[in-house]
């Protein structure tokens, strides 16, 4: 039987407790835990590729990197084939493990146990594979993107969402950062901090531009820069928020310079983004 709302919260604080500390701030855990546990109609990452896809009753879903399940989880309410794989590499050494967490969620077996780079499934499998803030912890991120479109169907897509790093933050610490700083003297500069440094030989930086690189070469069928897209779209409507932002809009309707503001202004957001987002189709299916 699956576990309850606050036997989970039990184990998320602990978990958390044992893996983290010294990684996140006390108050960082709260909030984590917190996020953890609200439950939405549909995850967040239906919505951002709902331009390119749709769910459906009945249709299998890969969570690559699923930790304690969430997104698995509510997928499976929804109607959802949804199934995670998660390495449980972050842990030192807890007494109970993201994979077991997650398995305690549901009474129908859904999580297991292994890695990005060499996933246990059948090639064409599923029609949406999830990396949502997995590969900045792989060792081989092109071998862990190769394997995602490899178990995609043909009319399926990938979903990859990772950090920035060539943002002046580091995500999972929590903390201010210098963009693609050495690992030398980022360990230096953690235990400065009173910061555990363990995770940070766990993260392989990532950019907008090495993601895109890393795909390209593995030649998809076609590739989708999320943020660029959202730019382009508020662009055409007029739906940008801020001031600043529908100044910029202006500056590129510009005759003859606004073309080339327009490129100054997404090389800008590729460098300031918050995290990096792509939605890949693996495989064009001929009409």
């Amino acid at each position: 039987m699956a576990i309850s709302k606050s036997e989970l919260r039990e184990l998320l604080v602990a978990y958390r407790q044992e893996n983290w500390r010294g990684i996140q701030t006390d108050e960082w855990q709260r909030r984590i835990v917190q996020d953890m546990l609200a439950e939405g109609d549909e995850p967040h990452t239906f919505q951002q590729i709902a331009d390119y896809w749709k769910p459906q009753p009945g249709m299998r879903i890969l969570d690559v990197g699923s930790g304690v399940g969430g997104f698995v989880v509510l997928c499976r309410k929804l109607g959802l084939q949804a199934f995670g794989v998660e390495p449980d590499r972050i842990g030192q050494g807890s007494q109970i493990t993201a994979v077991e967490i997650a398995r305690r969620r549901l009474d129908e077996p859904a999580f297991v146990v292994g890695i990005g780079e060499q996933l246990p499934f059948p090639d064409d499998a599923f029609d949406l594979v999830v990396l949502d803030q997995v590969i900045e912890h792989v060792t081989n991120q092109s071998a862990v993107l190769k394997e995602a479109l490899r178990v995609a169907k043909p009319e399926g897509v990938v979903y990859v969402a990772c950090p920035n790093y060539l943002r002046w933050y580091e995500p999972h610490y929590k903390i201010r950062w210098l963009p693609l700083m050495p690992k030398t003297f980022g360990r230096w500069y953690l235990r400065i901090r009173g910061r555990n440094p363990m995770m940070l030989g766990q993260l392989n930086y990532t950019t907008n531009w090495r993601v895109h690189r890393l795909l390209r070469n593995l030649e998809p069928g076609k590739i989708v820069d999320l943020n660029r897209e959202e730019f382009l779209r508020k662009c055409a409507d007029g739906s940008f928020q801020s001031k600043r932002a529908r100044f910029v809009r202006a500056l590129t309707s510009v005759p003859l310079l606004g073309q080339i503001i327009l490129r100054m202004t997404l090389f800008y957001l590729r460098l300031c983004e918050g995290g990096t987002q792509f939605v890949i189709v693996p495989k064009l299916v001929p009409k």
